[in-house]
């Protein structure tokens, strides 16, 4: 098991239920996860406002703030 996994917590991985580490495609450092987190709000926040708010009600129960483009 890999522990330095952003998806590691309690001696378990949460992004797969077989606990197989070798050659796992969702493995990656947190700091790469944070990472990539943050570059697809910014890519989320370039896209219209509708395009926002769909994406921001299916995929984060409308928790997800919508920003208009100030450009």
């Amino acid at each position: 098991m890999r522990t330095d996994c952003f998806a590691y917590k309690r001696n378990g991985c949460t992004a797969l239920k077989v606990k197989q580490c070798e050659g796992c495609s969702f493995y990656k450092t947190k700091e790469q996860y944070e990472l990539g987190q943050q570059k697809a709000l910014e890519r989320i926040y370039t896209l219209d406002i509708a395009k926002q708010k769909h994406i921001s009600e299916t995929y984060y129960g409308g928790k997800l703030e919508v920003i208009a483009d100030e450009s």
